[in-house]
């Protein structure tokens, strides 16, 4: 069964962007365009609260007829947005949802009617009033949707001046050896045995089916990184210590472990390493996935958190915010 996207555009750089990033990442895949109209004036949608008055009837044709300018224009947008998405390589159909506040209500129920698998939204829209505003929308939708939502960075660049080349690296040469996007690179999956991160590794799997994956398990020691632990990290203390650390190690590989044999039983070419946090888990995150050059970073929402592993809840929201690299984020089920 082919895979369904749905992206959220409004026009903006932003958004158009993310069209193309959409055709790059997912060449030929069946995709929908969703608009939503700018919400009407606020003197319209509750007239009592600014002590307008109108004549008996006239609020309702106002209403309608500005309804309809709007809905107008939204398809407009969205045809636009098809254009744009078809040059990209993309099997791309409008949907114009009615004006509603806030957007990422109905861009939801778009996204569900037409069977998507994924929504994708720009990290930010024009924020004018005849837009949907998609930085806020993005960030609403991160921590309400109940779809895999992808979040593409504006720097995010796949002109040809862009991409990096399509070339295979020499043997040993590092990632960022050849700079750019790499829309056929690897893809990094974030993994600490939760559901969320099950279920992300899962909806990789059927969006990007063969794709080489690395999974990492990003920890943290508790114990070594403490200063209160380590002015008594002595002999005995010591040893203790060590031992512990240790066994945070041993769990980690043991987790990575889990998660390779779960992202190829989805069907990924996937590696795993597990890494010990330096600068923070999001930091960590986006650092390798630079480092290996990553076409899209996958993440769940949230994770079991606590001294044994990464917190996903708050890694997604960092790398949302601070990713050079698309993210994938999907909640738990």
């Amino acid at each position: 069964m082919a895979v369904q996207l749905a992206i959220a555009y409004d026009g903006s750089p932003s958004a158009a962007n993310a069209v193309r990033v959409t055709g790059a990442l997912f060449p030929a895949t069946p995709t929908t365009i969703v608009t939503v109209p700018a919400p009407l004036p606020p003197a319209v949608r509750d007239p009592s609260r600014w002590l307008v008055n109108f004549p008996s009837g006239s609020l309702e044709r106002v209403e309608t007829q500005l309804e309809a300018e709007l809905v107008e224009a939204a398809g407009e947008i969205a045809a636009e947005g098809v254009a744009q998405a078809q040059a990209g390589g993309l099997e791309a159909e409008p949907v114009v949802t009615r004006p509603h506040a806030p957007p990422w209500e109905v861009l939801l129920a778009a996204a569900r009617r037409v069977g998507a698998e994924a929504l994708v939204c720009g990290a930010r829209g024009r924020g004018e009033l005849a837009r949907a505003v998609l930085g806020s929308t993005s960030i609403s939708l991160l921590h309400h949707a109940d779809l895999p939502l992808i979040v593409v960075p504006d720097d995010v660049d796949v002109s040809p001046g862009g991409l990096a080349s399509m070339e295979p690296l020499a043997q040993g040469a590092p990632a960022f050896a050849a700079p750019g996007y790499r829309p056929d690179g690897r893809i990094l999956i974030a993994y600490d045995g939760s559901a969320a991160a099950d279920r992300a590794i899962d909806t990789a799997g059927r969006l990007l089916p063969g794709r080489e994956a690395t999974i990492v398990h990003v920890w943290e020691s508790q114990y070594r990184r403490s200063r209160a632990v380590s002015a008594i990290a002595r002999g005995e203390v010591g040893e203790v210590v060590s031992a512990l650390d240790q066994a945070l190690a041993d769990e980690a590989d043991e987790t990575t472990a889990a998660g390779v044999r779960r992202a190829q039983a989805a069907g990924l070419d996937a590696t795993g390493e597990a890494v010990e946090a330096d600068r923070g888990v999001w930091r960590t995150v986006r650092a390798l996935a630079t480092d290996r050059g990553a076409s899209l970073i996958v993440t769940g929402a949230r994770g079991i958190g606590g001294a044994r592993s990464a917190l996903l809840g708050s890694v997604s929201s960092g790398l949302v915010h601070n990713a050079d690299t698309p993210v994938l984020v999907v909640h738990a089920p």
